[in-house]
């Protein structure tokens, strides 16, 4: 039987990031977008991220799927929703907004000092308690990726806009944030819920941005409840 459930992760990430979702979900499928492992430099947009994953799910005749994103991830899953319905049975947007304004001082430290962008990203990524294990696992993982990756999906983010339409969205939608996010705080998913007219909001109390890192087995069970209510086992 053909997975249900498809983790794509956000901007300068990789499927690394879903590791507690892994263990947990292990007939899902994670992604790694262009550039983000080895081999590809990137996308500057999320129109052409929602190309890769159709293209993706086309090839391998995936269908009523339900599609999970993290950041940039839950920007690629709202377009996808709104331009391919027909493939999807439901979403879950993790710290993410109809909208993903990137400051300025983002694209200055990537160009100038990249180790240094990535220890400022770093502390942005999650809450003060999440165990030094954790952040240095991701930290590594960053590093990995070309900063020119990295800009272009920052650059992407930048440019991603769907306050005018995110109420078309009329597939099950479940939205998930840490009450500690900073770079998408818990605003941005209340708006979210607000206008996506059949969705559920949970937010995860003592999580930052990282959230399906930082409270795995609080994200995991809103997860698959989420999926039990909408039929998929």
């Amino acid at each position: 039987m053909k997975s249900k459930l498809l983790f794509i992760h956000g901007a300068g990430g990789n499927r690394t990031v879903w590791g507690f979702q892994r263990k947990f979900f292990k007939k899902a499928l994670f992604l790694d977008l262009p550039g983000h492992n080895v081999k590809g430099s990137g996308m500057s947009s999320v129109e052409e991220y929602v190309e890769f994953v159709k293209n993706f799910c086309a090839e391998r005749s995936l269908k009523d799927i339900v599609l999970v994103g993290h950041s940039m991830g839950g920007a690629i899953v709202q377009s996808f929703a709104l331009k391919y319905p027909e493939y999807l049975r439901g979403i879950v947007l993790v710290s993410t907004g109809a909208k993903l304004r990137v400051a300025p001082v983002i694209f200055e430290i990537i160009k100038k000092d990249y180790e240094e962008a990535v220890e400022f990203m770093i502390d942005l990524l999650f809450f003060n308690y999440v165990k030094d294990e954790i952040k240095q696992r991701t930290l590594i993982e960053l590093k990995k990726i070309k900063p020119e990756v990295v800009y272009r999906d920052f650059e992407a983010c930048d440019k991603f806009d769907l306050t005018n339409e995110i109420e078309k969205i009329k597939i099950p939608t479940l939205i998930v944030c840490g009450s500690e996010d900073v770079l998408t705080p818990v605003k941005y998913s209340k708006y979210l819920k607000r206008l996506i007219p059949n969705s559920k909001l949970e937010v995860i109390k003592g999580a930052g941005h990282m959230v399906m890192l930082e409270k795995p087995f609080e994200f995991n069970g809103k997860l698959r409840n989420f999926l039990e209510e909408i039929g998929v086992h």
